[in-house]
């Protein structure tokens, strides 16, 4: 008799789930970022630095045969997080993709008009994972994650499989609360978030221009979560 290999969560392997995990954000990046120069440069922002600075800290979908198609990465200290890649993360950005080559950070892209400028001012730009317009959030909530998953994998629980096994990682470590941003106009993504323990930050934080607790002025939402 055979048995079907099953799917499993397990801790990240920094090295051979690299280029595997590298590949699930470049699927699963937002809509605007799948195409193009932007969805080759969107992985070094939301998923190398984290594999390669806080390994401990990241978790995989394996779908039973080795293979990772779903993650959940995360800085257990934001600032520290920031400091490091400033230090660590930052110099070595050429030598992994000349696409990855400073550009200018006078004046602030236009994102609608300039995408790719846009996500190397973020890449170049760590400080504002810590949204000092409301230093609040981190001071409570100072773990940070993002969670992706492929389509195939979705929907059968892996989700907060992953959330469980970084809340105990987190706890282990003394870490207090972890805060996430998402886009505000997925529906589905809030309520799964409500659902396993996540709440909307307290704050009116986008100068009380929606009137909504947790929504920046980008319209993303501040989910949250004490550990």
């Amino acid at each position: 008799m055979s048995f079907e290999p099953q799917p499993f969560v397990r801790l990240a392997d920094p090295v051979k789930d690299a280029a595997p995990l590298f590949d699930v954000c470049r699927k699963t990046v937002g809509p605007a970022l799948r195409a193009g120069t932007p969805n080759l440069i969107a992985p070094y922002i939301w998923n190398v630095p984290y594999i390669r600075l806080c390994p401990e800290y990241c978790f995989a979908v394996d779908d039973g045969n080795g293979n990772a198609v779903g993650y959940v990465i995360c800085a257990p200290d934001t600032p520290e997080f920031v400091k490091q890649w400033r230090e660590e993360y930052l110099p070595i950005l050429e030598s992994l993709d000349p696409l990855l080559k400073k550009p200018e950070m006078d004046l602030p892209a236009d994102w609608g008009k300039d995408l790719t400028l846009g996500v190397l001012q973020l890449l170049y730009n760590p400080e504002d994972m810590l949204h000092d317009a409301c230093p609040r959030l981190v001071e409570e909530y100072p773990a940070h994650l993002h969670i992706d998953i492929l389509p195939d994998y979705q929907r059968r629980g892996f989700g907060r499989k992953l959330m469980d096994a970084l809340w105990d990682r987190l706890r282990e470590a003394g870490v207090k609360g972890v805060h996430l941003v998402m886009e505000g106009r997925n529906v589905d993504a809030e309520r799964f978030y409500m659902a396993i323990g996540y709440s909307r930050f307290d704050e009116v934080v986008d100068d009380g221009k929606s009137g909504e607790r947790g929504k920046d002025v980008n319209g993303n939402l501040w989910m949250v979560k004490k550990l």
